[in-house]
């Protein structure tokens, strides 16, 4: 089973899938649309993938859904939904319930005081993802993980996936903040995906600089808590999974049962015993 965790689907902004500025003003050139995905996963081998929410379309998680809607035995959903607002829990389970949403992303990566992230507020939001039995994913950057940890603490069900690595900054030394990361791996319901390894890497392939990273990772969490990515759709016509070439072809500390995991198994114990 292989199983892309991390993928963006949008359109160019046409009625009725607008774009809005709830999250970027940023605006695509090129589509990102479902049928060019069902073609890339077809090429590349991929039975399933999970859609996370894409920034272009902010909080309108309709296209998302309809891409659900559409191909229901090939896709995952995450949505965006905003945390700081009331209702935020009620939204998530309108969505899981109508739509199959299979959790939502929370994005404390845009803050400066990212402090939010475990005040008593949350508490509704998180006992909705308990009850549901669905993840969050977790885009945010290393030192931010003290914020997150409480919340880990105070609702141990709830499985958490940290995207990208937690975006570690590669000028630093791996025992700074990317440290406090790994330290988190006391937390059993915390995962890691080891995933945009080509975009944050500064080098060509195979990325080396960011190999140490994944192998830390995979050392501290285990491949039963590591995801991987394809790396679609950073260029929709390239047609290569680098992300899972990387994990396949170059990563030479991981066996082939941990490339298993990597490539999907992980995936699939998160999402699978959240659609049951």
């Amino acid at each position: 089973m292989r199983i892309d965790s991390h993928v963006h689907v949008w359109t160019l902004g046409e009625p009725p899938y607008i774009h809005n500025d709830a999250m970027s003003t940023a605006r695509p050139k090129e589509p990102g649309y479902v049928e060019d995905l069902m073609r890339y996963m077809d090429l590349n081998r991929i039975d399933r993938t999970v859609l996370i929410q894409c920034m272009y379309h902010g909080y309108d998680n309709s296209y998302m859904c309809d891409c659900l809607r559409r191909f229901p035995d090939r896709l995952h959903g995450v949505a965006l939904i905003n945390p700081k607002q009331p209702g935020a829990a009620q939204e998530l389970e309108r969505l899981h319930h109508e739509h199959g949403v299979q959790g939502m992303r929370l994005y404390p990566i845009v803050d400066q005081d990212a402090s939010w992230l475990s005040g008593e507020k949350q508490n509704a939001l998180w006992e909705m993802a308990r009850k549901l039995g669905v993840p969050f994913t977790w885009f945010g950057r290393c030192q931010q993980i003290p914020l997150l940890e409480p919340m880990l603490e105070r609702f141990p069900e709830v499985n958490v996936i940290v995207d990208h690595l937690g975006e570690p900054d590669l000028s630093e030394p791996m025992d700074g903040s990317f440290g406090l990361l790994l330290a988190a791996a006391r937390h059993a319901n915390l995962y890691v995906k080891a995933t945009r390894i080509d975009g944050i890497s500064a080098q060509d392939w195979p990325h080396a600089d960011v190999h140490a990273y994944v192998k830390a990772v995979y050392e501290a969490f285990g491949p039963e808590r590591v995801l991987g990515c394809t790396g679609f759709p950073e260029s929709p016509l390239r047609g290569d999974a680098v992300g899972f070439r990387v994990i396949e072809e170059a990563l030479d500390f991981l066996s082939a049962e941990d490339k298993e995991w990597l490539l999907g198994g992980t995936a699939d114990a998160l999402y699978r015993r959240s659609a049951d």
